[in-house]
């Protein structure tokens, strides 16, 4: 029922949104031209159309590329025009009337001159909305959103548009798997659990807004086969000294609270960049199943486990980042950035099993109590160099990288089986192990950017990655009063990967309005697995190609379409190649596959824009050895394991709207509709699995400009059922509503709101194929109020570049952090 109502509640927004839209429409459209004394289009020129009668603000607007500008359903009346550029003197336009008789207007184009004042201090202050759309990408600006204030970075994706983030921090876009996680330009290596940590203890106040790229370009690496999510993070804008200081508290289940920090400095010789956060999240999860269990060869059901899990999770989360910039010359720069995250926590899970036959009457129960530490650091250190080469914009850019990530994930226990009243059957059920973590990754790689003049441009770039892994699982079970290996569990994996890449692109910009950018990246993969435990070797060695081809064509300065194509990978994950087990009791665990391989998908889009804000987008891919989670059971010792595996071939068929819209000048409102139909074809658990199904998902943002520096905003989520291979998943979805106001002259703030108002942000589901009959429902209670307190202070003006741009891109995204359940 709450999904119901929270569906209806979505499309009710949405609707009156547009009824008052409509209601406030006007009768007349104005357009124009504004040029610079050379006769060159004056591009983002500040546009103003004034009353006659009072010379009072009607509507503002930007010029564009060509220097147009255009006032959409103005009502009827006598107005003129205002042009303000940078180091320009301010132009005026003549009079001129919205009647019957002139309801489409197109005025002369208006001339800007020098300003014959010296230019001192300028500054500009603009409200950002939350979502802007932009051709092949979606932008999320998370600066000064009251509703992201006290959360982290992973709660924000998740309200992001065509974002999902399951229980265990796998990331999909536009209902595909194989996200690409970048912060800043750099890769993040970090498989999703590992960046799911990450972005769990990154607050959304040190990020400035959120790139989703649906076909990124060959500049980057072809991994990530559903595209790419850049994290900025904030740049001060200024010189001399600045920063900021912020600190939140909020209260869900727990207590949770968060502070931290930025400083920075530049002079003319050289910038120093600095930020540390630090995060404390304490979470409950509930997870339960009913599975049933068949008698041999028929569908009569002779066992069902009833399984209802309790975890809780807790963390205190480190991170910090120090970089400097030393500029050697005018046009060379060289430096540094040192990066750490630190995160200590531990998971603790409750989780009673009953076992009930035909009857229906309950058996056994089966108690476990499991506790996994859940303790890693991650570090980093990137050195770059930039040169750019003359006026036209050529440049080279080199990188070396080396990223280190250790975790040990201590885990113990303990299973105690009584019968259906109680009495306990026989000595409790104990086991102990550890399996600790280590990855390092080096990297190397150069780019050269050449512009052969303003409308063409050649990039090429080559990279050199070496990755090592060494995972050790080691378990002990309590057997005959003393401890003895457990050989099942314990498992020594060394796992070594070399990829060298180069790319080539070539961009043009035609005079009729057409655009494209051709590029092509090789990669070489040599990989090397060693069960050092089984004495098992498994080597590979393969070479692929990642055409990349975009075509716009702008038809007018209102109507823009486009076409891309792109083919990419996703490697395995690191730890997925692993077969060590990772147990939550002792009839549920999650085990690797060294024998997962790679996935590529072929993608085509076509895109519409409408006065550069309203969109449609239609997006096809084929993926190939998709890798899918598959629930396997051995109906023998009732058991039920989850690992990777790759099924034949998936198609998706995309549709995507973008619809913003301004409703006054203090309601602004910006809501994206996406259909989805995902097909699976392939084995699944030795059963032919072909399963399509259509889906949708809604995501709607609300901007409120309040009097007296006050704002307000309401985001929320809706998604219908959906699946995943042959995993079906109920409707789900979430709203959030914060206020915040500013004060001492807008460099202070306090933002309050509240998370997952209605409490319907839950996973439930049922697989229901094969000799598998489960039902799931995870309850995530992610329910929380925020209050948080931002200060920024020091020189606002001065500007410290912070390098976004390094050589290690894909790599860490396949790190496994923490203990998968309950994060």
């Amino acid at each position: 029922m709450k999904h119901v109502f929270l569906f209806l509640f979505f499309i009710g927004l949405i609707l009156s949104s547009s009824t008052l839209f409509a209601q406030s429409n006007a009768t007349g459209n104005i357009r124009g031209l504004v040029k610079d004394e050379t006769g060159e289009p004056a591009t983002y020129a500040t546009v103003k159309l004034l009353k006659l009668s009072d010379s009072s603000l009607v509507k503002g607007a930007l010029t564009d590329e060509k220097g147009a500008y255009s006032f959409e359903k103005i009502a009827f009346g006598d107005y003129f025009i205002s042009i303000s550029v940078l180091g320009k003197k301010k132009a005026f336009t003549s009079s001129f009337s919205v009647n019957n008789e002139n309801k489409k207007i197109t005025l002369p184009v208006a001339t800007v001159t020098p300003s014959s004042k010296s230019l001192k201090s300028v500054q500009v202050t603009a409200t950002k909305p939350f979502i802007q759309h932009k051709p092949g990408q979606t932008i999320v600006n998370v600066e000064n959103s009251s509703v992201s204030a006290g959360n982290t970075v992973l709660e924000v994706l998740k309200k992001s548009p065509g974002i999902y983030v399951d229980q265990d921090g796998n990331i999909t876009m536009n209902g595909k798997s194989g996200v690409n996680v970048m912060i800043n330009g750099r890769p993040t290596h970090l498989s999703a659990k590992q960046l799911s940590a990450v972005l769990k203890g990154m607050p959304a106040a040190s990020v400035s807004s959120i790139s989703l790229m649906r076909q990124p370009p060959a500049k980057y690496s072809a991994e990530g086969t559903a595209g790419l999510i850049n994290i900025e993070l904030k740049k001060q804008v200024a010189l001399g000294l600045n920063g900021s200081l912020n600190a939140g508290i909020g209260y869900g289940q727990y207590l949770k609270y968060n502070t931290g920090g930025s400083i920075n400095y530049k002079n003319k010789k050289f910038s120093i960049y600095s930020n540390y956060n630090f995060n404390h999240q304490k979470n409950k999860i509930g997870m339960n199943f009913i599975r049933d269990f068949y008698a041999p060869n028929s569908k009569d059901i002779q066992t069902t486990l009833t399984q209802e899990s309790r975890l809780k999770n807790g963390r205190n989360n480190h991170t910090a980042q120090l970089g400097m910039d030393f500029y050697l010359t005018q046009n060379q720069t060289i430096g540094f950035v040192t990066n750490g995250s630190f995160n200590k926590g531990d998971l603790n899970s409750y989780s009673p099993v009953h076992f009930s036959h035909e009857s229906g009457l309950t058996d056994s129960i089966s108690t476990s109590n499991n506790h996994i530490g859940n303790n890693w650091n991650n570090e980093g250190v990137n050195l770059h160099y930039n040169w750019d080469m003359d006026e036209k914009g050529s440049s080279i850019t080199a990188n070396l990288d080396y990223n280190r990530f250790y975790q040990s994930m201590p885990q113990s226990i303990e299973t105690e089986v009584t019968d259906g009243q109680g009495n306990v059957l026989h000595d409790p059920k104990k086991r102990k192990g550890k399996q600790p973590s280590t990855v390092n990754i080096y990297a190397a790689k150069i780019d050269y950017v050449h512009p052969f003049s303003k409308t063409t441009k050649l990039e090429a770039g080559l990279k050199y990655s070496y990755v090592h892994t060494d995972n050790n699982s080691v378990f002990k079970k309590f057997k005959d009063g003393s401890w003895q290996d457990d050989a099942r569990s314990t498992n020594h994996f060394i796992y070594k990967e070399n990829v060298n890449a180069a790319y080539v692109s070539f961009s043009k910009k035609f005079k009729n309005g057409w655009s494209s950018k051709l590029g092509l990246r090789g990669e070489q993969t040599v990989t090397h697995a060693n069960q050092l435990t089984t004495d098992s070797l498994n080597e590979n060695s393969y070479f692929e190609l990642f055409p990349n081809l975009s075509i716009t064509k702008t038809l007018s300065s209102n109507h823009i379409l486009g076409f891309s194509y792109a083919r990419r990978i996703d490697r395995p994950n690191y730890q997925n190649l692993n077969p060590f087990v990772y147990y939550i009791d002792e009839y549920t665990y999650q085990e690797g596959n060294p024998y997962l391989k790679p996935q590529f998908v072929n993608s085509f889009e076509l895109s519409y824009t409408f006065h550069r804000k309203y969109s449609a987008v239609f997006n096809y891919s084929h993926t190939s050895d998709i890798m899918t989670q598959i629930v396997r059971q051995i109906d023998s010792i009732h058991t039920t394991y989850q690992t990777q595996d790759n099924l034949n071939d998936m198609d998706n068929y995309t549709l995507t709207l973008g619809l913003p819209v301004k409703i006054t000048n203090w309601w602004q409102t910006y809501n994206s509709i996406r259909i989805f139909y995902k097909h699976y074809k392939g084995l699944y658990n030795g059963y032919h699995l072909d399963k399509g199904f259509t889906s949708f998902m809604i995501n709607t943002h609300q901007s409120f400009i309040l009097p007296h520096h006050w704002k307000a905003e309401l985001t929320g989520m809706y998604r219908s059922k959906f699946i995943i291979g042959p995993l079906v998943i109920n409707p789900m979805g979430m709203i959030s509503a914060g206020i915040e106001k500013s004060f001492w002259n807008e460099k202070a703030s306090v933002k309050l709101n509240v998370q997952d108002i209605f409490q319907t942000l839950n996973v439930d589901g049922a697989i229901d194929f094969g000799n598998m009959h489960t039902q799931i429902k995870n309850v995530l209670n992610q329910r929380a109020f925020n209050l948080t307190f931002t200060w920024n202070f020091g020189n606002q003006k001065v500007k410290v570049k912070k390098y976004n741009d390094t050589g290690i891109q894909s790599e860490t995204k396949r790190i496994k952090k923490g203990s998968g359940q309950g994060r």
